[in-house]
């Protein structure tokens, strides 16, 4: 009898310890990089990621989570028209 009620005592421990581990590895928010429009986004199959930044035209890997950047720009917003040439606007001739 004693030897099952320390048996139950060790399970009883592994669990709490168990679930409190569950608990610190939970989901981590996705970083801002993810959102934005100069981020080069890979996922693996792990559930892993790798970020690039493309601001600026050259390509850095980001080996953190960024919380706040000064060159984001979401990827949800439409382009912009931009008036291409030098005319703005055609006169009619007389």
């Amino acid at each position: 009898m004693p030897f099952f009620v320390l048996v139950m005592f060790l399970k009883v421990i592994y669990e709490a310890i168990r679930v409190f581990h569950e608990k610190n590895r939970a989901a981590k928010p996705e970083p801002l990089c993810v959102g934005c429009l100069h981020a080069h986004v890979q996922y693996a199959a792990n559930a892993r990621r790798a970020i690039s930044c493309a601001y600026g035209g050259a390509v850095r890997s980001m080996k953190l989570d960024v919380l706040y950047c000064t060159d984001y720009q979401t990827r949800n917003v439409s382009a912009r028209s931009r008036v291409v040439g030098f005319v703005r606007e055609i006169v009619p001739a007389e």
